[in-house]
């Protein structure tokens, strides 16, 4: 079956950078209490939706416009540009699906062209961060959320690639008719995709899709 929808992750696939989460810790200066709070989800000692609310809430009060040298410092993965022009050239339908926030996710799109994203809103007021995170993607909720895109795009899952590289993204190689494994960050994530396309340059996923 062909696919007609290509759905990916931005942090570690789409950029060269890792968590935008953990990116902002370092830029704030708070990555001891940003480990605590990892730690303490994982440890199953809070929610997802706890975990998030304690993490934005270490940068409430902070100007917006402190993380723009964040965004603007993003670099893409090689090749990123082309592929999503290919794919959307070949008529296949593309979107992002991303655990990280939409302050970096949107930008992102902006640069690449993907009209659709589905992402975590890092909230803000008169363009300060008021400590609060919409959550639309849990750590685990991508299995949830991709068949939202799915249906939103009028895709049959079958006839829906996923390419991602952590394991948050998991759960949803095994529900969509392809999934490739880009940039995986460990041997589990290698082998719960179908596909493991090495090196750096995105393109080389467009073998195994059009």
């Amino acid at each position: 079956m062909a696919i007609q929808l290509v759905v990916f992750d931005v942090d570690g696939t789409l950029t060269c950078h890792s968590s935008i989460w953990w990116r902002l810790h370092e830029h704030f200066g708070t990555e001891e209490k940003g480990r605590f709070y990892f730690d303490q989800y994982f440890a199953g000692e809070i929610t997802y939706n706890e975990w998030a609310a304690l993490d934005a809430g270490l940068w409430k009060g902070r100007p917006i416009l402190e993380i723009h040298p964040v965004i603007e410092g993003t670099k893409l993965v090689p090749g990123a540009k082309e592929t999503i022009t290919r794919l959307k050239e070949a008529g296949v339908k593309v979107a992002i699906l991303s655990g990280g926030l939409d302050i970096l996710a949107n930008d992102v799109a902006r640069r690449l062209g993907v009209e659709y994203v589905l992402t975590n809103r890092l909230l803000h007021k008169d363009g300060i961060l008021s400590g609060n995170v919409e959550v639309n993607v849990g750590w685990g909720g991508k299995v949830i959320e991709i068949k939202r895109i799915a249906e939103h795009f009028g895709v049959d899952l079958k006839e829906t690639a996923y390419i991602g590289d952590g394991r948050n993204d998991i759960s949803v190689f095994s529900t969509v008719g392809l999934s490739i494994a880009f940039r995986p960050e460990d041997k589990e994530v290698r082998n719960a995709a179908m596909i493991n396309v090495p090196g750096d340059n995105l393109t080389h996923i467009l073998d195994y899709i059009i």
